[in-house]
């Protein structure tokens, strides 16, 4: 039976006794398949950047992008943003929201404007903290107290999943030959490229050409880099 759609964009849940039951029931419908992720914020912190690196992690991506940028300005967010629209996600529920700064929970709103995703902030509090009713200030968003509705409408049930089906084994990481890669290749190239360029295409002459990528091929590839890095240009791809 589907979820019913919330009346508005975001919602706050509150959790006056600090019930352990919402955080379990919460983490146990984080189903990426399914649309739905669940963030627990690393606690110690209030770096924004630290916290798009969370959401990557929950997303399933390494939360450090490859590459050199300056002091805090790592496209973290970029990142997650692009992952959250590339990807079937529809719902985020975030926990401990009571101790988001107000610049973290307008992340979050930007977030959740972008992408169009219902966002959920878990308040384990009896009231809205000054920094969270701060940055709710012009959202629309609705509040509630009632577990059942938070399980039912907003954090949603956990989801069986059949066993894997049984394979043989094989190696976890073998080598995946590339086409391309080809390209680095100068035996069978007239002149090599030694100074810092792009290589020319191969001029084959002493073995043939290599096999086209199969579709197969190219799935696995696919999924090794997405496993690799969380960089916003594969994000984009993949939409």
């Amino acid at each position: 039976m589907p979820l019913t759609v919330p009346p508005s964009s975001v919602t706050v849940v509150l959790d006056p006794g600090d019930d352990a039951i919402h955080t379990h029931t919460a983490l146990a419908a984080h189903h990426p398949p399914s649309g739905r992720i669940t963030l627990h914020p690393g606690p110690g912190t209030t770096s924004e950047t630290g916290l798009a690196h969370d959401l990557l992690a929950a997303l399933g991506k390494p939360p450090l992008l490859p590459g050199r940028f300056p002091g805090g300005r790592q496209p973290a967010w970029q990142a997650a943003t692009a992952w959250m629209a590339a990807l079937p996600v529809t719902r985020l529920t975030v926990l401990r929201a009571h101790r988001l700064t107000a610049r973290r929970t307008m992340r979050l709103l930007q977030l959740q404007a972008r992408t169009g995703i219902h966002l959920t902030l878990v308040c384990h509090r009896p009231h809205l903290p000054a920094a969270l009713h701060q940055a709710l200030r012009t959202a629309d968003y609705s509040v509630t107290a009632d577990f059942e509705a938070a399980r039912r409408h907003y954090y949603g049930t956990p989801v069986t999943e059949p066993p894997p089906a049984d394979r043989p084994a094989g190696p976890a990481s073998r080598w995946l030959t590339l086409p391309a890669l080809d390209r680095l290749v100068s035996y069978d190239s007239p002149t090599a490229c030694t100074a810092p360029c792009t290589p020319p295409l191969i001029i084959w002459r002493h073995r043939p050409p290599p096999a086209a990528l199969t579709a197969h091929t190219a799935q696995r590839v696919a999924h090794r880099l997405h496993a690799a890095t969380a960089h916003p240009r594969l994000a984009v791809m993949e939409q």
